[in-house]
């Protein structure tokens, strides 16, 4: 072996860097913040009704589920109230995408339109469109000198007259009646006891976050104002979910390898799919509803150990021994019961790397020759004694997380240094 071949290969096994424990979990929560924002900005959020103003159709408590794109893509942060102040953020009067009409007798949650507000965000229901002219009398809603009937849906609603210092529907003039472009006009279904429309008037499109399409907690209260739920896409994402669950914790999962095995046999950063070979497991409960295949000598496995410490996630390694071979590592050679036995093994040399801790297969010993039943003998790289069954000891079939049983895929190899482009 060259000399600049020896560096490559001891850049291969170099150790991977341990992170600490508060880097792992810092990186853990801003992924889980950025996959929660990719989610609540664009798609669907989460709102929680604070009083009586929506009466019967929402109790204070209840939790609504909010379409963010239905109306269109909002820039992201536009209209947020800034933490600790009552100043809302506003840099855009559009969408970055346009989307559907607002229909009439929509419900919707929108940002207030009157400044410093203990609450901005509002839920109400759509009751007058652009261009409109709307009157509230004798307790009915009249759409440019016409009745306009409550559709059977909705609760029955008779729409109070609270006179106030704007009284927007309630003044016969085009300032507080016509709905300018772009803007709507809100009503709460408990119109006694909301503050809506009549107070702080028309509502710019810019200013609506989306459509509430369900109240999804408390389970007595449940309901699909949408008709979402009956929809093929609905039932096709639970459909797909569902199979997804199932394959991932019957039959099999994913796994990106953190090093190079075998001297290239799997190559570092090569995505593999893990199958549950060794029998179906119980979903988190740690035992096996079937009991899987015997494992074969060269199997590529993932394994947990109790003896190894630093990392709670699978390793990955060959199978060397199985179980009453007598396993032994001469001149760094292994041989299987005093006789050498190809494998993917055969390129590495496992010299000694700790007297006290890489003992297995390193002594004549029946303690730490001998595979015992229901055990297998594990190898890794030369240099990873400390993630194989030199140092963590006979593996367990109970500790077998499943077979690789092939690459989905593959990190692209890195071009040799002078090759020509």
């Amino acid at each position: 072996m060259s000399a600049s071949d020896k560096h490559v290969e001891e850049q291969v096994y170099t150790e991977p860097k341990q992170e600490s424990f508060f880097v792992e979990w810092g990186r853990c929560i801003a992924i889980a913040v950025f996959l929660s924002l990719l989610v609540r900005w664009p798609i669907l959020e989460p709102y929680k009704i604070p009083s009586g103003s929506m009466e019967p159709t929402f109790v204070p408590g209840d939790r609504i589920f909010v379409d963010k794109h239905v109306y269109g893509l909002r820039y992201p942060f536009n209209g947020l109230r800034i933490p600790f102040t009552l100043t809302t953020l506003w840099y855009s009067d559009g969408p970055i995408i346009d989307g559907k009409d607002v229909e009439r007798w929509d419900i919707v949650v929108f940002k207030a339109v009157e400044k410093n507000v203990e609450h901005d965000t509002l839920v109400k229901r759509v009751v007058g469109l652009p261009g409109e002219k709307v009157l509230i009398r004798d307790g009915q809603l009249l759409i440019n000198g016409e009745v306009m009937p409550i559709p059977d849906f909705m609760p029955p609603v008779e729409y109070t007259q609270a006179y106030n210092s704007n009284s927007y529907g309630l003044i016969d003039d085009d300032a507080h009646s016509v709905i300018p472009e772009g803007h709507y006009f809100m009503l709460g279904d408990n119109s006694a006891y909301s503050r809506d429309g009549r107070w702080f008037g028309f509502v710019p499109k810019n200013h609506l976050l989306g459509r509430v399409t369900s109240i999804w907690f408390p389970k007595s209260n449940w309901r699909d104002f949408t008709g979402y739920t009956g929809s093929i896409y609905w039932r096709g994402f639970w459909v797909i979910f569902g199979l997804y669950l199932i394959w991932r914790t019957m039959f099999g999962r994913s796994w990106k390898l953190r090093r190079t095995l075998m001297g290239g046999l799997l190559n570092k950063g090569d995505h593999v799919f893990i199958r549950f070979s060794m029998g179906f497991p119980f979903p988190f409960l740690g035992f096996r509803l079937t009991p899987g295949r015997e494992l074969q000598r060269g199997d590529i496995v993932m394994f947990r150990s109790k003896n190894y410490k630093g990392r709670d996630e699978g390793l990955i390694g060959v199978v060397a021994g199985l179980p009453g071979e007598r396993v032994h590592i001469q001149d760094g050679a292994l041989r299987i019961n005093e006789k050498a036995v190809e494998g993917p093994w055969d390129s590495q040399s496992y010299p000694l790397e700790d007297k006290e801790k890489d003992t297995f297969g390193r002594s004549k010993s029946k303690d730490a020759s001998h595979v015992p039943e229901g055990h297998v003998y594990i190898l890794t790289n030369d240099g990873c004694a400390n993630e194989d069954s030199r140092v963590l000891g006979w593996v367990s079939r109970g500790e077998i997380i499943g077979t690789v049983s092939g690459v989905w895929w593959k990190k692209k190899a890195a071009k040799p240094v002078g090759e020509a482009n």
